[in-house]
């Protein structure tokens, strides 16, 4: 009779698959283990600890995309005091890498105003428009172009399956907040350098010290809001394309053709 085998958890899993993988090694056997195995390989062994193939499938697309976490964008202390310097989000939706990216590529340049600097089969990285002309027809847009304020925008599209994609958006505002911390740095300049002329005339010390106080205070409350605000913006745009792409969404209407569905239609 067989004795009765309990089943494995996945952190038993993890657990025994390291401990093999670290007798081999100590065991001076130096037969390699297969380095890569393909997607099907990956689904049935995880199908044989209760995952979900759809679940599965979605991380490797996620491994494939291989996006820095959000956390990295710079030191801790500049990050508690100003924010992060990165917004990023991501989803599956329908449609192929190919499809997908020319559609996105089409909003960003005519939506949002950005232009392309980098392209890759699975990957495109826009920046803001200079000039003047890009600057006036901001200006002028009426609406809020929230990721001219990043330094550059970036879309990462990888297939899940034969008819799903995953589409990472990551906007980098690590420009603006240098900006920013720069901008705080020298309110409080500005505002030690007033407290000492003060001192310098004999004002009282109470009173002396007003300027640095209020000067740095406001300046880097200033900046952290401007940093902040500029990161909630970009993110919800980011959102916003991606359930355009969830939607399906075609091309928006045009004032041009808004008119032309609201004129009587023309004699034959």
């Amino acid at each position: 009779m067989e004795p009765s085998k309990s089943a494995v958890t996945r952190g038993a899993l993890e657990r025994v698959l390291a401990r093999a993988a670290e007798l081999q090694a100590n065991s001076g056997d130096d037969t390699e283990p297969t380095d890569t195995l393909n997607d099907e390989q990956i689904v049935d062994l995880g199908r044989e600890v209760g995952l979900a193939p759809e679940n599965i499938r979605q991380a490797l697309a996620e491994e494939r995309v291989k996006i820095a976490p959000l956390e990295s964008g710079g030191s801790g202390l500049t990050r508690q005091m100003f924010g992060a310097s990165r917004v990023g989000a991501q989803r599956v939706v329908r449609g192929t890498p190919e499809r997908l990216l020319s559609t996105l590529d089409r909003w960003m340049q005519r939506d949002e105003w950005l232009r392309v600097v980098r392209q890759r089969s699975d990957r495109i990285v826009w920046e803001p428009r200079p000039g003047l002309f890009a600057n006036l027809r901001r200006l002028i847009g009426g609406r809020d172009y929230a990721l001219t304020r990043a330094n550059d925008i970036a879309a990462t599209v990888v297939p899940v399956d034969k008819e799903h994609s995953l589409v990472r958006l990551d906007a980098d505002y690590t420009v603006l907040r240098r900006a920013m911390v720069s901008q705080a740095a020298v309110g409080a300049v500005i505002g030690t350098g007033a407290t000492g002329i003060l001192v310098v005339l004999g004002v009282m010390g109470a009173v002396a010290v007003v300027p640095a106080v209020v000067v740095t205070v406001g300046a880097f409350g200033g900046a952290r809001r401007t940093q902040r605000h500029a990161l909630e913006r970009g993110l919800l745009t980011l959102e916003h394309v991606l359930d355009r792409l969830e939607r399906g969404d075609a091309e928006p209407p045009s004032l041009l053709r808004l008119i032309e569905s609201a004129l009587p239609p023309a004699p034959r």
